[in-house]
């Protein structure tokens, strides 16, 4: 039996300063129509949802931080090492183990694409297009 393989596409919501992507998702500046406007909100708390999920495991885990290290390794490694520490938090909250340290980093994001000013630099039409085909299909 043959194994078939299904992909997943996925996406990410990311910020104003950021370019929209075909997987990551920026607010729509100065939306015109309700739609866009509860994309914008569903947006924002997804992306607060993120933040905290972050700052507590970089809380929990330095090496995730800048300030605690940083991951030279290659991204196929650090992604797995990245999901074994999700793994090792959630095993962690399930017997209660406490944070050692409860004033950890901040929490903010590690940006991933360097930030560009929107105003000058226009996202790709078909990435524009992506996101608005999930306003049109999730929340007219």
């Amino acid at each position: 039996m043959a194994a078939t393989s299904t992909a997943v596409r996925t996406v990410t919501p990311g910020v104003h300063r950021y370019p929209n992507l075909s997987w990551l998702l920026t607010p729509v500046r100065n939306p015109r129509t309700r739609a866009k406007e509860h994309y914008n909100e569903a947006h924002g708390r997804t992306r607060r949802i993120i933040e905290r999920t972050f700052g507590l495991l970089k809380a929990r885990f330095w090496c995730l931080h800048l300030t605690g290290g940083s991951l030279y390794y290659s991204p196929k490694k650090v992604c797995q090492m990245i999901v074994a520490c999700y793994m090792l938090h959630n095993l962690a909250l399930r017997r209660q183990v406490p944070f050692l340290q409860e004033d950890g980093p901040d929490g903010g994001l590690v940006a991933a694409v360097e930030p560009v000013d929107s105003e000058e630099e226009e996202a790709e039409e078909e990435d524009v297009d992506n996101r608005n085909n999930i306003i049109m299909k999730y929340f007219q």
